[in-house]
């Protein structure tokens, strides 16, 4: 794949010689670009551009996935699909991959809650973790899906049901949880819990006040034993009510496993906010197969969940591109506006991985800003090519150390008439930014 950038600016205005750059593929050490511009230095133009450029050179086999944030990145001829809470398809951050290095339930899991406390305003406290957690994986065990048997990830498991076997989502893991917080009302619930508790507690206090009296009992001693004695008689209620409601046989392990009602509950209302959001469906969005273009128009999501829906999308894209196997070109471009909105200097944040690893598994990031400062010094080292369309003069100073480019280079930037790009191909290990003349 090919994306033509221009001609080279010194040569055109010393020379009067027009000398194409051209971004090659198979020449530059990784896909990735990073494309920084303040408003009106032409982000979008040149996002359709490389668009064009690559459809025509890509031999038929590269997918575009635009992620437009504003709604305002329209390409012609994509196939462009808008996500909100009314429409009735989605994602499903729970589909398991089932490949045994890189997939499985319990790396599934594990990312799904990294994900929420990366994305969402209030991180999961480590009890509601731990709640949420197991939820998931009694879910997963529910339908048929267990951590130690990699042959269960799959949906063709060989058994035969009378059902298929599918991947649980958002929706069955709010009623499951609901579920789960019914059977915690009407059976073991914490009152039982707390009586047993206050007998414990009484019981130690009137055994330290003995040994401070000598085995000798007081006015305050008598008190206290006939304390004990009726949440005694409480505590042995509360078990008598536990077990003439018994009816699943889990209800202790329940108890233990799920913490308390309060935990529960909190992590229950969580997954319903996350099922009211809209964007966790079971039905896959109505994108065109056969289109090149894939446009994902975000601009009715809030920012919280934009952010989740970029998280679980570009982890869902990954998946499926190490399940078709390393491959020699590209294969799949991911152009993600606004890209600091995504971005956590956190080896666990998709950008970063995808960054590291994507290379061989045939994907490519291009990600949008406004300017380089918003992004880790480690990423930016990742990202083989860097098309600077202008930065306000206030981040010249810092993007020129991050991106190390002389500020000189900043200064003869003419928005959409010139631009400053450093492309990193294989043949050498030092490479200059280079000035680029794209005016048409």
């Amino acid at each position: 794949m090919e994306l033509q950038l221009g001609i080279d600016d010194y040569a055109f205005r010393q020379k009067g010689v027009s000398e194409p750059i051209v971004w090659n593929s198979a020449e530059v050490v990784n896909g990735h670009i990073l494309l920084v511009g303040k408003s009106g230095t032409g982000k979008t133009y040149t996002l359709r551009k490389l668009i064009h450029s690559g459809l025509k050179t890509g031999g038929g086999r590269v997918r575009f996935h635009i992620m437009d944030v504003h709604g305002d990145i329209e390409v012609a001829g994509a196939s462009s699909v808008i996500f909100s809470e009314g429409t009735d398809y989605g994602l499903n951050p729970l589909k398991i991959n089932p490949d045994r290095n890189f997939g499985g339930i319990r790396k599934r899991v594990q990312s799904f809650l990294s994900t929420l406390n990366r994305t969402q305003s209030r991180a999961l406290g480590p009890k509601q973790e731990a709640v949420l957690r197991n939820i998931i994986l009694d879910l997963y065990a529910a339908n048929g899906f267990y951590p130690d048997k990699p042959e269960s990830w799959h949906l063709d498991d060989g058994i035969n049901r009378r059902y298929p076997k599918k991947f649980p989502n958002i929706e069955d893991a709010y009623r499951f949880s609901y579920a789960k917080l019914k059977q915690m009302y009407i059976g073991a619930d914490t009152k039982t819990v707390k009586h047993l508790e206050d007998v414990n507690r009484k019981t130690s206090l009137l055994q330290r006040k003995l040994k401070k009296s000598h085995n000798s009992l007081d006015a305050d001693a008598d008190k206290l034993e006939q304390e004990i004695k009726n949440a005694s008689e409480a505590a042995i209620e509360s078990f008598g009510d536990y077990i003439t409601h018994i009816q699943t046989g889990q209800e202790l392990d329940s108890l233990i496993k799920y913490d308390s009602l309060d935990v529960l509950k909190s992590t229950v209302d969580r997954l319903e906010n996350m099922k009211a959001t809209g964007i966790f469906k079971n039905r896959l969005p109505p994108f065109e197969n056969h289109n090149p273009i894939w446009r994902y128009d975000l601009c009715a999501l809030s920012e919280e969940e934009k952010r989740m829906f970029v998280e679980f999308s570009l982890q869902e894209l990954f998946a499926q591109a190490i399940q078709r196997g390393p491959v020699d070109d590209i294969h799949d471009v991911i152009i993600l506006d606004e890209a600091h909105l995504f971005f956590k200097d956190d080896e666990n944040n998709i950008l970063n991985t995808l960054a590291k690893e994507a290379r061989k598994f045939g994907v490519a990031l291009v990600c949008a800003s406004q300017s380089p400062t918003h992004f880790s010094d480690d990423f930016i080292a990742n990202v083989a090519t860097k098309i600077i369309l202008g930065i306000d003069q206030m981040f010249w100073d810092s993007s020129a150390r991050k991106m190390r480019i002389d500020v000189k280079m900043l200064n003869y930037i003419v928005p959409q008439k010139t631009i400053a790009a450093q492309i990193n191909n294989k043949s050498s290990n030092k490479v200059a930014f280079k000035q680029i003349y794209v005016a048409e």
